[in-house]
Protein backbone atom coordinates (compact mmCIF):
# COMPACT_ATOMS: atom_id res chain seq x y z
CA UNK A 1 0.00 0.00 0.00
CA UNK A 2 1.19 3.56 -0.07
CA UNK A 3 -0.26 7.22 -0.46
CA UNK A 4 -1.05 9.12 -3.65
CA UNK A 5 0.94 12.46 -3.51
CA UNK A 6 -0.08 15.10 -5.96
CA UNK A 7 4.19 15.89 -6.77
CA UNK A 8 5.70 14.19 -9.39
CA UNK A 9 9.15 13.00 -6.99
CA UNK A 10 11.95 10.85 -8.18
CA UNK A 11 13.49 9.06 -5.42
CA UNK A 12 13.68 8.45 -1.79
CA UNK A 13 15.98 11.60 -1.19
CA UNK A 14 14.30 14.24 -2.44
CA UNK A 15 11.46 12.73 -0.75
CA UNK A 16 12.96 12.89 2.38
CA UNK A 17 13.93 16.57 1.93
CA UNK A 18 10.35 16.94 1.33
CA UNK A 19 9.05 15.48 4.71
CA UNK A 20 11.66 17.55 6.82
CA UNK A 21 10.40 20.93 4.62
CA UNK A 22 6.67 19.14 6.05
CA UNK A 23 7.31 18.93 9.17
CA UNK A 24 9.14 22.40 9.40
CA UNK A 25 5.70 23.62 8.08
CA UNK A 26 3.98 22.03 10.83
CA UNK A 27 2.51 19.43 8.21
CA UNK A 28 2.24 16.61 10.07
CA UNK A 29 0.02 14.77 7.78
CA UNK A 30 1.99 15.18 4.44
CA UNK A 31 5.00 14.77 6.24
CA UNK A 32 3.48 11.06 6.90
CA UNK A 33 2.76 10.64 3.62
CA UNK A 34 6.00 11.27 2.31
CA UNK A 35 7.81 8.81 4.60
CA UNK A 36 5.67 5.83 4.07
CA UNK A 37 5.89 6.80 0.00
CA UNK A 38 9.51 6.68 0.79
CA UNK A 39 9.73 3.49 2.74
CA UNK A 40 7.80 1.89 -0.16
CA UNK A 41 10.51 3.05 -2.82
CA UNK A 42 13.45 1.32 -0.81
CA UNK A 43 10.47 -1.65 -0.73
CA UNK A 44 10.78 -1.72 -4.13
CA UNK A 45 14.39 -2.20 -4.39
CA UNK A 46 14.71 -4.46 -1.52
CA UNK A 47 16.53 -2.02 0.85
CA UNK A 48 14.21 -3.26 3.88
CA UNK A 49 16.18 -1.59 6.68
CA UNK A 50 15.77 1.59 5.32
CA UNK A 51 12.18 0.91 4.53
CA UNK A 52 11.15 0.02 7.79
CA UNK A 53 12.56 2.85 9.42
CA UNK A 54 10.57 5.37 7.54
CA UNK A 55 7.41 3.27 8.05
CA UNK A 56 7.88 3.46 11.28
CA UNK A 57 8.85 7.18 11.49
CA UNK A 58 5.73 7.79 9.01
CA UNK A 59 3.17 5.52 12.13
CA UNK A 60 4.88 7.85 14.30
CA UNK A 61 2.97 11.13 12.55
CA UNK A 62 0.05 9.26 11.90
CA UNK A 63 -0.92 8.38 15.56
CA UNK A 64 0.05 11.58 16.85
CA UNK A 65 -2.53 12.86 14.50
CA UNK A 66 -4.88 9.73 15.25
CA UNK A 67 -5.07 8.92 12.04
CA UNK A 68 -6.44 5.37 12.00
CA UNK A 69 -6.59 5.03 8.28
CA UNK A 70 -2.55 6.09 7.99
CA UNK A 71 -2.02 4.23 10.95
CA UNK A 72 -3.22 0.86 9.63
CA UNK A 73 -1.27 1.28 6.40
CA UNK A 74 2.18 2.68 7.79
CA UNK A 75 1.66 -0.23 10.26
CA UNK A 76 1.24 -3.06 7.53
CA UNK A 77 3.66 -1.78 5.43
CA UNK A 78 6.33 -1.72 8.11
CA UNK A 79 5.42 -5.00 8.98
CA UNK A 80 5.82 -6.36 5.21
CA UNK A 81 9.15 -4.60 5.81
CA UNK A 82 9.99 -6.96 8.94
CA UNK A 83 9.20 -10.00 7.49
CA UNK A 84 11.85 -9.21 4.78
CA UNK A 85 14.04 -8.46 7.84
CA UNK A 86 12.90 -12.23 9.16
CA UNK A 87 11.95 -9.91 12.38
CA UNK A 88 8.78 -12.77 12.56
CA UNK A 89 7.63 -11.57 15.90
CA UNK A 90 7.75 -7.51 15.30
CA UNK A 91 6.09 -8.59 11.82
CA UNK A 92 2.94 -10.83 13.95
CA UNK A 93 2.86 -7.63 16.03
CA UNK A 94 2.03 -4.94 13.12
CA UNK A 95 0.16 -6.89 10.95
CA UNK A 96 -1.96 -8.44 13.81
CA UNK A 97 -2.54 -4.66 14.52
CA UNK A 98 -3.30 -3.88 11.38
CA UNK A 99 -5.89 -6.19 10.61
CA UNK A 100 -7.85 -4.82 13.67
CA UNK A 101 -7.83 -1.48 12.50
CA UNK A 102 -8.83 -2.28 8.95
CA UNK A 103 -11.38 -4.86 10.19
CA UNK A 104 -12.74 -1.73 12.09
CA UNK A 105 -12.79 0.25 9.00
CA UNK A 106 -14.58 -2.56 6.79
CA UNK A 107 -11.70 -2.30 4.89
CA UNK A 108 -11.65 -5.60 3.02
CA UNK A 109 -8.37 -5.12 1.06
CA UNK A 110 -6.27 -4.12 3.75
CA UNK A 111 -7.65 -7.00 6.08
CA UNK A 112 -6.67 -9.97 3.22
CA UNK A 113 -3.44 -7.99 2.92
CA UNK A 114 -2.76 -8.50 6.73
CA UNK A 115 -4.06 -11.70 6.93
CA UNK A 116 -1.36 -12.72 4.40
CA UNK A 117 1.01 -11.24 5.83
CA UNK A 118 0.31 -12.91 9.43
CA UNK A 119 0.37 -15.97 7.08
CA UNK A 120 3.95 -15.58 5.89
CA UNK A 121 4.77 -14.26 9.76
CA UNK A 122 3.70 -17.36 11.30
CA UNK A 123 5.59 -19.57 8.37
CA UNK A 124 8.90 -17.55 9.02
CA UNK A 125 8.31 -18.92 12.67
CA UNK A 126 7.85 -22.49 11.28
CA UNK A 127 4.03 -22.50 12.37
CA UNK A 128 2.86 -24.21 9.68
CA UNK A 129 -0.98 -24.92 10.69
CA UNK A 130 -1.48 -21.17 11.84
CA UNK A 131 -0.09 -19.84 8.63
CA UNK A 132 -2.18 -22.42 6.78
CA UNK A 133 -5.30 -20.93 8.20
CA UNK A 134 -4.43 -17.14 7.70
CA UNK A 135 -3.39 -18.22 3.87
CA UNK A 136 -6.88 -19.56 3.65
CA UNK A 137 -8.16 -16.23 5.71
CA UNK A 138 -7.12 -13.98 3.53
CA UNK A 139 -7.77 -16.56 0.53
CA UNK A 140 -11.79 -16.05 1.15
CA UNK A 141 -11.56 -12.75 1.65
CA UNK A 142 -9.73 -11.85 -1.51
CA UNK A 143 -12.22 -13.42 -3.39
CA UNK A 144 -15.48 -11.52 -1.99
CA UNK A 145 -13.27 -8.51 -3.15
CA UNK A 146 -12.87 -10.27 -6.38
CA UNK A 147 -8.75 -9.94 -6.14
CA UNK A 148 -7.85 -13.09 -8.13
CA UNK A 149 -4.20 -12.10 -8.63
CA UNK A 150 -4.05 -12.56 -5.07
CA UNK A 151 -5.87 -15.42 -5.07
CA UNK A 152 -3.23 -16.72 -7.12
CA UNK A 153 -1.12 -15.56 -5.21
CA UNK A 154 -1.59 -16.65 -1.64
CA UNK A 155 -2.46 -20.21 -3.65
CA UNK A 156 1.00 -20.57 -4.86
CA UNK A 157 2.29 -19.61 -1.30
CA UNK A 158 0.40 -22.68 0.10
CA UNK A 159 1.63 -24.85 -2.43
CA UNK A 160 5.10 -24.13 -1.52
CA UNK A 161 4.65 -24.73 2.06
CA UNK A 162 3.38 -27.61 1.34
CA UNK A 163 6.32 -28.62 -1.11
CA UNK A 164 8.52 -27.51 1.66
CA UNK A 165 6.37 -30.21 4.43
CA UNK A 166 7.45 -32.22 1.50
CA UNK A 167 3.46 -32.79 1.04
CA UNK A 168 4.29 -33.16 -2.47
CA UNK A 169 0.23 -34.79 -3.63
CA UNK A 170 -1.25 -31.58 -2.01
CA UNK A 171 1.58 -29.19 -3.59
CA UNK A 172 0.61 -30.78 -7.08
CA UNK A 173 -2.91 -30.08 -6.25
CA UNK A 174 -2.58 -26.24 -5.33
CA UNK A 175 -0.32 -25.47 -7.91
CA UNK A 176 -2.52 -26.98 -10.46
CA UNK A 177 -5.39 -24.48 -8.83
CA UNK A 178 -3.06 -21.57 -8.99
CA UNK A 179 -2.29 -22.70 -12.83
CA UNK A 180 -5.77 -22.79 -13.92
CA UNK A 181 -6.45 -19.64 -12.55
CA UNK A 182 -3.61 -17.43 -14.04
CA UNK A 183 -4.96 -19.01 -16.99
CA UNK A 184 -8.39 -17.70 -16.17
CA UNK A 185 -6.64 -13.69 -15.55
CA UNK A 186 -4.16 -14.29 -18.70
CA UNK A 187 -1.10 -14.03 -16.65
CA UNK A 188 1.41 -15.84 -18.82
CA UNK A 189 4.30 -15.08 -15.71
CA UNK A 190 2.14 -16.79 -13.64
CA UNK A 191 1.15 -19.28 -15.79
CA UNK A 192 4.91 -19.88 -16.18
CA UNK A 193 5.90 -19.64 -12.80
CA UNK A 194 2.46 -22.32 -11.87
CA UNK A 195 4.28 -24.67 -14.96
CA UNK A 196 7.56 -24.21 -13.46
CA UNK A 197 6.85 -25.08 -9.74
CA UNK A 198 4.70 -28.23 -11.61
CA UNK A 199 7.57 -29.71 -12.58
CA UNK A 200 9.86 -29.38 -10.30
CA UNK A 201 6.89 -31.46 -8.32
CA UNK A 202 6.70 -33.88 -11.01
CA UNK A 203 10.49 -34.16 -10.77
CA UNK A 204 10.63 -35.00 -7.53
CA UNK A 205 8.41 -37.65 -8.52
CA UNK A 206 10.70 -39.43 -10.64
CA UNK A 207 7.65 -38.54 -13.45
CA UNK A 208 10.78 -36.99 -15.96
CA UNK A 209 8.13 -36.66 -18.58
CA UNK A 210 5.76 -34.80 -16.67
CA UNK A 211 8.12 -32.71 -15.76
CA UNK A 212 9.72 -32.05 -19.48
CA UNK A 213 6.28 -31.14 -20.18
CA UNK A 214 5.95 -28.73 -17.65
CA UNK A 215 9.27 -27.12 -17.95
CA UNK A 216 8.87 -26.37 -21.71
CA UNK A 217 5.23 -25.10 -21.19
CA UNK A 218 7.10 -22.59 -18.54
CA UNK A 219 9.66 -21.81 -20.71
CA UNK A 220 7.29 -20.63 -23.42
CA UNK A 221 5.33 -18.41 -20.83
CA UNK A 222 8.38 -16.96 -19.77
CA UNK A 223 9.09 -16.59 -23.38
CA UNK A 224 6.24 -14.54 -24.41
CA UNK A 225 6.48 -12.24 -20.92
CA UNK A 226 10.09 -11.72 -22.23
CA UNK A 227 11.45 -12.68 -19.13
CA UNK A 228 14.31 -14.09 -21.11
CA UNK A 229 16.88 -15.38 -18.12
CA UNK A 230 14.03 -17.63 -16.16
CA UNK A 231 13.04 -18.64 -19.84
CA UNK A 232 16.32 -19.54 -20.62
CA UNK A 233 16.77 -21.53 -17.46
CA UNK A 234 13.71 -23.66 -17.62
CA UNK A 235 14.46 -24.63 -21.55
CA UNK A 236 18.07 -25.98 -20.20
CA UNK A 237 16.25 -27.95 -17.33
CA UNK A 238 13.87 -29.47 -19.82
CA UNK A 239 16.07 -30.74 -22.42
CA UNK A 240 18.37 -32.47 -20.28
CA UNK A 241 15.75 -34.61 -20.02
CA UNK A 242 15.22 -35.52 -23.63
CA UNK A 243 16.95 -38.97 -23.21
CA UNK A 244 14.65 -39.71 -19.99
CA UNK A 245 11.38 -39.42 -21.45
CA UNK A 246 9.94 -42.09 -24.16
CA UNK A 247 10.89 -41.33 -27.92
CA UNK A 248 7.56 -39.93 -29.12
CA UNK A 249 7.66 -36.96 -26.21
CA UNK A 250 11.42 -36.33 -27.08
CA UNK A 251 10.56 -35.77 -30.83
CA UNK A 252 7.53 -33.61 -30.14
CA UNK A 253 9.48 -31.40 -27.25
CA UNK A 254 12.78 -31.65 -29.21
CA UNK A 255 11.29 -29.29 -31.34
CA UNK A 256 9.68 -26.38 -29.21
CA UNK A 257 12.81 -26.64 -27.42
CA UNK A 258 14.65 -25.70 -30.42
CA UNK A 259 11.99 -23.38 -31.34
CA UNK A 260 12.36 -21.28 -27.66
CA UNK A 261 16.01 -21.49 -27.81
CA UNK A 262 16.19 -20.08 -31.58
CA UNK A 263 14.04 -17.06 -30.00
CA UNK A 264 15.91 -16.63 -27.11
CA UNK A 265 17.97 -12.99 -27.39
CA UNK A 266 21.53 -13.74 -27.21
CA UNK A 267 23.29 -13.30 -23.72
CA UNK A 268 24.54 -9.72 -23.03
CA UNK A 269 28.25 -9.25 -21.94
CA UNK A 270 26.84 -8.84 -18.44
CA UNK A 271 25.68 -12.03 -18.22
CA UNK A 272 28.74 -13.65 -19.46
CA UNK A 273 30.80 -12.19 -16.84
CA UNK A 274 28.28 -13.40 -14.33
CA UNK A 275 28.54 -16.77 -15.68
CA UNK A 276 32.16 -16.30 -15.64
CA UNK A 277 32.49 -15.47 -12.39
CA UNK A 278 30.27 -18.05 -11.09
CA UNK A 279 32.56 -20.57 -12.69
CA UNK A 280 35.61 -18.90 -11.03
CA UNK A 281 34.17 -18.90 -7.46
CA UNK A 282 33.76 -22.90 -7.90
CA UNK A 283 37.87 -22.98 -7.52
Amino acid sequence: MSDELSSDIIGPAELLEQATIALDKGDALEAAKLFNTTGNIYMSVTEFQEAAQNFERSLELYQGLKDESGIADSMYNLGVAQINLEQWDAAIKACEASMKLFEKANNKDGTADAMYGLALARLGLGNFEDAMNYFKKAQRVYKTVGNDQAVAVTLMDIGTAQADKEDLEAAAKTFAKALKLYKDLDDKAGIGTAHSLLGDIAELKNNQKKAAEHFVSAAQCYMESEIFDIAREVVERAEAKMWDVPKATRRRLRRVIDDIKDALPEKTDEALDDDLLDVSDLD
